[in-house]
């Protein structure tokens, strides 16, 4: 391993001592600097090896080499768009009580070859909220969320058209976002527009448990969320939870510079990532064991929280390659 030297010159001897530098930071860094994909790969080994004592934080431990101090400032284009891909989760029960989030978020293992394409970051950042939906007979107007003592507002454009020349692109879901904190007053302001247009009324809520962690693509270096919900609906005008969604959702959430294949602001080829993404999801992951005898099942789809909540019926999309055609996906 290489080293650095600091001297201490706090007694009448100058001592020199030799601080050890992780074998994953060395192998990162020569990684980024020769852009070379077999070493991040080595890298993202040694870095979640037992003797490294790393349990998650690879994007962001490589966005510190790449001058990105603060994980929350790895840049993102497109930023007021959300490009989605949804897959439905059916559960097939075994025994004791269903598998918890964190449960689920481990089954998607992601086995790490020489040179991998998708490297995963086990954050399992886990959170519970409250989602309460207004809108019309069709279309989502605005969600008032409470999670974690705040309060905010999220409001989402109209799904538009993705049609950059990629097969299975319909499975990507396109439109924009907002979403931000909100006091009583900004609450109270919100609801009193959008309660005035014509058929926009509240349509129930859920309780939403959420996971997430994220996919480093080591082609372009763009990242992408991966996050299982679970949905507990409860009608408006009712008091019981009367229904579960569960889901796994896939998000375009920014990248990390100076990867060779990146190519900045191209949709298409954020595209591209999600479905070869969700097509080696589907892949490794279609029919799946969980924990104690669960299963899971995997389904594209592109019903929303909303769909759920209104009981829109959502038409089925293609179905994705078997698991053979998954050798061009992860080169």
């Amino acid at each position: 391993m290489g080293g650095s030297y600091r001297e201490d010159y706090s007694s009448c001897s100058r001592q020199i001592y030799r601080e050890s530098i992780p074998e994953w930071k060395e192998l990162l860094t020569s990684a980024l600097k020769n852009k070379s994909r077999s070493k991040l790969t080595e890298a993202y080994k040694q870095f979640f090896s037992p003797s490294s004592f790393q349990n998650s934080g690879f994007i962001a431990q490589t966005a510190k080499l790449l001058g990105i101090n603060d994980a929350s400032q790895i840049p993102k284009e497109f930023s007021e768009i959300e490009y989605e891909v949804k897959f439905d989760i059916s559960a097939e029960a075994g025994k004791g009580k269903e598998p918890s989030i964190e449960e689920y978020l481990s089954t998607f293992d992601f086995p790490v070859a020489t040179q991998a394409r998708f490297l995963k970051d086990p954050v399992n950042a886990i959170a519970e909220g409250t989602n309460r939906f207004f809108g019309s007979s069709s279309d989502e107007r605005l969600v008032i969320i409470t999670k974690g003592g705040g309060t905010y507002l999220k409001e989402k454009g109209e799904v538009a058209a993705v049609d950059v020349g990629v097969p299975y692109q319909d499975l990507v879901v396109k439109r924009t976002e907002k979403r931000y904190p909100a006091d009583i007053d900004q609450v109270a302001n919100k609801l009193s527009e959008i309660c005035s247009e014509n058929d926009v009324k509240y349509r129930g809520r859920i309780r939403k448990e959420k996971g997430d962690i994220f996919i480093l693509d080591s082609n372009d270096g763009r990242i992408y969320s991966y996050t299982i919900t679970r949905s507990h609906l409860t009608k408006s005008g009712e008091n019981k939870e009367i229904g579960i969604q569960r889901q796994l959702e896939i998000e375009y959430a920014g990248y990390l510079p100076g990867f060779v294949s990146f190519e900045k602001d191209s949709e298409k080829q954020i595209v591209s990532g999600m479905v070869d993404l969700a097509k080696y999801t589907y892949g490794l992951y279609s029919s799946a064991p969980v924990a104690r005898g669960w299963k899971i099942n995997l389904l594209p789809t592109h019903e929303r929280k909303y769909d759920f909540v209104s009981g829109i019926e959502v038409k089925g999309i293609k179905k994705l390659p078997k698991l053979k055609q998954l050798e061009v996906i992860v080169q």
